[in-house]
């Protein structure tokens, strides 16, 4: 559930990009008054600045976080993300 009246627009990006989920292995959603971006059996093409900005007729809030995914040769593991608390609009 999003927070905010009126309901905020919410983007998530990778690299300045719209992240584009793809339903199996990226994901977004919105959990608990936050967004939630998972990327499942991530690689070293991962590695990037996430950012997502929710904006309504009252303000826009922007949050971000450097992720950089190194091999350390395992299998590389699920990156979730919580990124921004929706709660901050009236």
């Amino acid at each position: 559930m999003r927070a905010g009246t009126p309901e905020p627009e919410v983007t998530v990006c990778k690299d300045g990009a719209p992240l584009q989920p793809d339903g199996s292995r990226i994901t977004s959603s919105h959990v608990d008054r936050q967004v939630l971006v998972q990327v499942k059996e991530t690689t070293v093409d991962d590695t990037g600045e996430y950012t997502v900005t929710a904006v309504n007729e009252y303000g826009k809030v922007h949050h971000a976080v450097t992720v950089d995914i190194v091999p350390a040769g395992v299998e590389y593991v699920s990156l979730v993300l919580y990124s921004l608390a929706l709660d901050t609009f009236c």
